[in-house]
């Protein structure tokens, strides 16, 4: 029969909740870098549209120039 002393099962008890807790944190963790995973996603597709539209700007001012159509404020 293996017998623990009290400090033997208080030593276990902690381990054991040491070890769920670590467990815990690691889902928490994937779950964190799923979602920051989304974010950038999602910044890298805000940036895209962000430089077409630069570029359309520019473009558009460029054409007016061009065109003549471009008139200072008044």
């Amino acid at each position: 029969m293996n017998t623990m002393n009290p400090h033997q099962e208080q030593q276990a008890a902690l381990l054991n909740r040491i070890a769920l807790n670590v467990e815990k944190l690691n889902e928490s963790l994937v779950q964190l870098n799923q979602k920051l995973e989304q974010v950038n996603n999602q910044t890298q597709s805000t940036m895209l549209i962000a430089q077409v539209w630069n570029s359309y700007s520019k473009s558009a001012h460029i054409n007016l120039e061009g065109l003549g159509g471009l008139q200072p404020p008044e």
